[in-house]
């Protein structure tokens, strides 16, 4: 009641009375971080976006209360919604439209994902409750797992012309695929072993690994 004597954009109440008003918490939430009277709650979701832009240094944002949605069409997008803040949210607009890669998407429900271009903002919400909840999408093609090394991005899966033989030292995926690594006999970086490239976890990797679980 204090702040909303005191704050007229604190949120507007949903429901309940006028003595005893009932409000969204994600909305609170976001005006209350937005206002710097609370510390991000241990109750509420976040994602941790980091963004590598071109020629400038990696930038990392969170959204709270996040949703996800991932396509099973390579044609389609994936988007990801959040609260965050008016600055945050500027400053994200202004890296996706350079065409920033994510390097790691991190949210509930799913593993760590990372996109090598395409995101961009496509919509920003004021409910007129002191919040903002941003959206954001890329092409679902070129999703795929992070990279597990400390300069992230999309760990790439290579489909070998070969098959592997007791010398392989790399690692083979349920695709099919493999991470080539230097000291492999057969897969070196130097015996480019790849008839293809695609994102680990992505649509090709996961269609490939049902074909081959099938067969």
């Amino acid at each position: 009641m204090n702040w909303r004597r005191h704050h007229p954009d604190f949120p507007a109440p949903t429901g309940g009375s006028t003595t005893h008003p009932t409000f969204a918490s994600a909305v609170v939430v976001a005006w209350l971080l937005a206002h710097d009277k609370i510390g991000i709650p241990s109750t509420v979701p976040t994602a941790t976006l980091h963004l590598r832009p071109t020629g400038a240094p990696p930038r990392r944002f969170q959204l709270w209360d996040p949703r996800v949605e991932l396509s099973d069409d390579p044609e389609g997008e994936d988007r990801i919604t959040g609260w965050t803040t008016d600055a945050d949210a500027d400053a994200l607009a202004e890296l996706t439209a350079a065409d920033s890669s994510v390097t790691r998407l991190t949210t509930p429900g799913t593993t760590p994902l990372a996109v090598p271009g395409g995101m961009r903002v496509i919509d920003r919400f004021h409910p007129g409750t002191g919040g903002l909840r941003v959206t954001l999408t890329w092409p679902s093609s070129l999703r795929g797992h992070a990279a597990q090394h400390s300069a992230g991005g999309v760990a790439r899966h290579a489909v070998p012309y070969t098959a592997p033989t007791a010398a392989r030292r790399c690692t083979q995926k349920t695709c099919g695929g493999i991470i080539p690594t230097p000291y492999c006999p057969e897969h070196g970086t130097t015996a480019e072993p790849a008839l293809e490239w695609h994102p680990g976890g992505g649509l090709r990797c996961g269609y490939l690994s049902r074909r081959a679980l099938l067969a």
